[in-house]
């Protein structure tokens, strides 16, 4: 797979933005890498070499908060996000590129709007969302790389405190993505040429953007970091649909 070197440095710029954002909130990087990332290589590609880099920095960050996460919680999610993650392979196989993209760049924006909209719940959400949430972050996982905001929905409306929170999702995260890379595994994605490669260039800068991430978060307002968040998701995201509907020239991804 040939890559020109402009486009590996934004490849390299969008992933350490990517996990800054990952340090800072704790739901996950592939919100943002993965719709950038598809406008250059093969969704596929992209899905699997996030899966790698997600979750070694998942389990660094993770092995730091795993203390304040509520794990009761987790278990409620498991078994639904596993039958979510069968689902959304089975799909990936088979669904046209261009519909995936299409269907990737909405969630997106959905979301972002949804996030740029959130205000905290009134009440304790119940623990019968677990289902749907859990199936819908396995799905959305799978398919399209980006099974957080199901789960940030859940532990957000059953955690109180922030910190928790934080560490709840992130632990999610990692118990997400590794049903995920076990299911891209039997589903012959790691395969793919140069992923190896691509993952060894591209973890050492996750690994410093997860960590001024981490830095940033001891001292920004939780609100201002949302809504930042929200805006790059909903530009992100907007431009990988109107590119799957033919409306941005760029570079075709590598085959």
């Amino acid at each position: 797979m040939h890559v020109p070197l402009e486009t590996l440095a934004l490849i390299m710029l969008v992933t350490f933005a990517g996990y800054v954002i990952f340090g800072m909130t704790g739901f996950g990087a592939s919100p943002i890498t993965i719709p950038v990332l598809a406008h250059f290589l093969p969704l596929p590609f992209v899905l699997a070499l996030c899966s790698v880099l997600d979750l070694t920095t998942a389990t660094l960050l993770g092995y730091r908060t795993r203390r304040e996460a509520e794990k009761r919680e987790l278990l409620a999610l498991l078994p639904f996000t596993l039958a979510g993650v069968a689902l959304g392979v089975t799909l990936l196989v088979n669904l046209p590129r261009e519909a995936t993209l299409a269907g990737l760049g909405l969630f997106v924006c959905g979301y972002a709007l949804y996030a740029a909209s959130r205000r905290p719940f009134a009440r304790t959400l119940s623990r019968a969302w677990a289902a749907p949430l859990g199936l819908a972050g396995g799905l959305f996982g799978a398919l399209f790389g980006v099974g957080g905001p199901p789960y940030v929905v859940y532990v957000t409306g059953r955690v109180p405190k922030p910190a928790a929170q934080r560490a709840t999702i992130v632990l999610m995260v990692i118990v997400s993505v590794g049903l995920r890379v076990i299911a891209f595994a039997t589903a012959g994605l790691f395969a793919a040429r140069g992923l190896a490669m691509a993952a060894a260039a591209l973890l050492p800068v996750a690994w410093l953007g997860l960590w001024v991430g981490h830095r940033i978060h001891l001292g920004a307002p939780p609100g201002v970091l949302a809504r930042i968040v929200a805006v790059v998701l909903f530009v992100s995201g907007a431009s990988l649909l109107y590119r799957s509907l033919g409306g941005i020239g760029l570079p075709a991804a590598p085959v």
